[in-house]
């Protein structure tokens, strides 16, 4: 598990121990993103207050991103000549992809908004912002980001798709569902096709929901999430034959996990094969299974497909 350590800072003693090189270009570009700067990334204002130079005044800076600058400067002459926004540009970049791979997204925005800054909103910078963005919960930043790389790209898929996610993060299933069967045919993934298709569902669309989900899965057929939302879909389509053979393919898998099987029961529920679905948990204790039951009949009696789709929703997961 990845701990967080983005409230941590250097103590008193570090920070007057830790001498930063004036030369290091690293520590310059970071020294120009926290002192006095007051900048605006895809129309939002952001304001960071003086710090000086030394990591206990990084507001945004985790103490992983403060090593990964010491250990950065430490290895660069003193000397070393001023460098010129695209030199800037690549050492953030750097430097916050790796601290987004140690588990700190948090720190990881602050220095792709500066990196954003530098490049005068760079797509692939916007880019690489609207994912960690995305990474840290920030849904509607995310949107924001990924719409400022396709002002300046159109035809940028990777942005596409990364707006359509967020806005299927942030709750506008609709909307999503739009700007991802435009993204999908053009990314060709199946995990492009499997977002589609978890947005279409929620937006009520089954029938949307189903050629997604038959896209996704027939480039991954070996991904029981995607096949297990393909069967799902095609049940909430009233296509109940296909759907319980799909899903008897799945539960038949050495790697069926237990989400698998109350998804059969749901199938089976929804087509009303209440014994059948009695079966699925038959190690599982009466009163719980009789609790999952009970949801799937409640789904089952809701009139309109839309809300029946949005009451069950997906195995919306990346297909990675």
């Amino acid at each position: 598990m990845v701990v967080n350590v983005s409230d941590l800072t250097l103590s008193a003693r570090e920070m007057r121990d830790s001498e930063l090189n004036p030369g290091c270009p690293v520590t310059h570009g970071l020294h120009q993103a926290l002192i006095c700067v007051e900048h605006s990334i895809d129309g939002r204002q952001a304001f960071v207050k003086e710090s000086c130079l030394s990591p206990l005044h990084w507001p945004h800076l985790s103490l992983f991103a403060a090593c990964a600058v010491l250990a950065a400067c430490s290895s660069t002459p003193s000397n070393t000549s001023a460098t010129g926004p695209a030199d800037e540009q690549a050492r953030l970049l750097q430097l916050a992809s790796d601290v987004e791979r140690r588990g700190d997204p948090g720190s990881a925005v602050a220095l792709y908004e500066r990196a954003a800054v530098v490049s005068n909103q760079d797509p692939q910078v916007m880019r690489e912002l609207g994912s960690a963005r995305l990474a840290a919960g920030d849904a509607q930043g995310a949107a924001r980001a990924f719409r400022g790389a396709l002002a300046k790209q159109p035809d940028d898929a990777q942005a596409l798709l990364g707006l359509g996610t967020a806005q299927l993060q942030a709750g506008e299933p609709t909307g999503a569902a739009q700007t991802l069967s435009r993204a999908a045919p053009r990314v060709d993934s199946a995990s492009a096709y499997n977002r589609w298709g978890a947005a279409a569902v929620m937006a009520g669309d089954t029938e949307a929901a189903v050629n997604a989900f038959r896209q996704a899965s027939q480039r991954e057929p070996g991904n029981l999430d995607i096949r297990t939302n393909f069967a799902l879909a095609l049940a909430l389509n009233g296509e109940f034959a296909p759907a319980q053979a799909e899903i008897a393919q799945v539960v038949r898998s050495p790697l069926v996990k237990p989400s698998h099987q109350r998804q059969q029961l749901l199938i089976l529920t929804l087509a009303g094969k209440d014994v059948e679905a009695g079966r699925v948990f038959a190690d599982m204790p009466r009163t719980q299974r009789d609790r999952l039951l009970t949801q799937a009949r409640a789904i089952r009696a809701l009139d309109d497909p839309a809300q029946r789709a949005r009451a069950v929703g997906v195995l919306a997961r990346d297909a990675r």
